[in-house]
């Protein structure tokens, strides 16, 4: 099966960028990789497990998710991914043979 066939879900690659506010305070937001059409890239998803947990003082949720792309230049493991609502925090980038990223994350207790 070739790339293609997996890549099937719309997903945008966001990085971190610091900043200051008008007061001067450090800042950090998210901004799209892709700046280009409607900054999304094609995806395919794997859910590869998934865990419920006891956090501060209430219940927790986390699911490990291994998301693959076609292989491109700069992504990192302090990026994450955002598909509909979920955000995707990236753990890990594995480089696949054929020139495909598998990207490693998880979703639940993000970073931000």
């Amino acid at each position: 099966m070739t790339i293609a066939f997996r890549l099937n879900k719309r997903v945008t690659l966001q990085k971190k960028v610091k900043g200051k506010a008008p007061g001067g305070a450090p800042t950090e937001t998210w901004e799209n990789v892709i700046e280009t059409g409607d900054g999304k890239i094609w995806a395919g998803k794997r859910d590869l497990t998934g865990r419920q947990y006891v956090a501060a003082g209430g219940t927790q949720n986390s699911v490990q998710t291994e998301w693959e792309i076609r292989g491109r230049a700069g992504v990192i493991a302090s990026m994450r991914i955002v598909h509909g609502a979920d955000i995707y925090d990236i753990e890990a980038v594995l480089e696949q043979q054929g020139g495909a990223l598998k990207l490693m994350c998880s979703k639940g207790a993000n970073r931000g």
